[in-house]
């Protein structure tokens, strides 16, 4: 196959019932003149076999099948096996409006020498609700001195000034390479970081784009009830990688980013908690939010929170007593069955 300008990367696990909006809507983008490779990781739905039958049908497509690995084991095989100058990632159960790349693209360096992220919106798709969620930066190229000023506050934000999803973006695909030895395959949480803070450190040109063109889609709507004890050491982890990889590229502000980005990402292991139907919660909340180094780090990194139930959250986590913690537990599943449980 001749290299294309841009390789469509589409992660397949057990998605049987999503996958023809997915992948028609790669197939019908007006700009066609794309590779698209799916990479199937492991699936046993019948996805697996719906990726062949695509792929007989159209010449654009290649696909990988391989071991379930995860998704950062799926996406990072499709990007080493690309041919694009860039890359656009979609998640196999989501779909992209067939403009996308053609929009995207009329923002690309026509030189094509400089490293680039061309990044847009996109729509979180609920059985009976549509919300729209868009990067804080304005719309607009940023180069230079701009994007030195991005860098100091890319985490720890409470709305991070670019979506750090790998999702809804032209990517180059060097950029994408030159970064995956930062790559922490045991990261169960926040893995879209974990390569898109590298790239962003290093990109000498940002693209934010005012289109809505992706659409993730959620499944299901009931809430877990059971305490995930993975979840702090995952925090953890994602703390030491990303500390690592703001050390690595310099960042003169890289400690402090990652506090906050610490306490933020502990919002979820409160969450968590009062959520779950577990006997001695407040015992758990105490054993985690009032001893070191958690509690020292809350303590003396202060965080702005403006959304009501995090505000809660927040408070828990700061006075981690029994009265406190089995109030907010009370408001918090209270607030859940009203909203489905989104509020982080």
């Amino acid at each position: 196959m001749a290299e294309k300008l841009v390789s469509v990367i589409i992660t397949v696990y057990n998605i049987k019932e999503y996958f023809k909006d997915c992948i028609e809507s790669v197939i019908n983008q007006t700009y066609s003149d794309i590779e698209i490779i799916l990479v199937d990781d492991g699936a046993t739905d019948g996805s697996e076999v719906m990726c062949d039958e695509y792929a007989a049908r159209d010449e654009r497509i290649r696909v990988i099948h391989k071991e379930n690995g995860g998704l950062m084991s799926a996406w990072s095989t499709g990007v080493r096996e690309a041919t694009g100058h860039y890359v656009m990632f979609i998640d196999g159960d989501d779909w992209v409006d067939t403009d996308m790349i053609e929009c995207l693209l009329e923002f690309a360096e026509p030189c094509g020498g400089a490293t680039e992220i061309i990044s847009s919106n996109y729509v979180i798709e609920k059985k009976n609700e549509k919300r729209k969620v868009s990067n804080v930066m304005p719309f607009g190229v940023y180069v230079r001195s701009e994007l030195r000023e991005v860098r100091t506050k890319l985490l720890g934000e409470e709305n991070r000034p670019v979506i750090m999803s790998r999702c809804m973006k032209l990517i180059t695909r060097d950029l994408i390479l030159n970064n995956m030895k930062y790559l922490n395959y045991d990261i169960r949480m926040a893995e879209d970081v974990n390569i898109m803070l590298p790239c962003l450190l290093d990109v000498d040109r940002l693209v934010i784009h005012d289109g809505f063109f992706y659409h993730y889609r959620t499944i299901g709507t009931s809430m877990a009830h059971g305490y995930d004890e993975r979840l702090l050491d995952n925090i953890r982890q994602d703390y030491d990688t990303f500390s690592g990889i703001m050390k690595d590229k310099g960042v003169s502000n890289g400690k402090e980013q990652m506090d906050r980005e610490y306490v933020r990402l502990l919002f979820f292991v409160m969450k968590n908690l009062l959520r779950a139907d577990i006997p001695g919660v407040t015992g758990r909340v105490r054993e985690i939010f009032d001893t070191e180094p958690i509690r020292g780090i809350i303590k003396n990194t202060p965080v702005t929170v403006s959304e009501k139930s995090n505000k809660l959250l927040y408070f828990g986590m700061k006075h981690p007593i029994a009265p406190v913690v089995l109030l907010i537990r009370v408001i918090i599943r209270s607030f859940d069955r009203v909203t489905a449980g989104a509020f982080l």
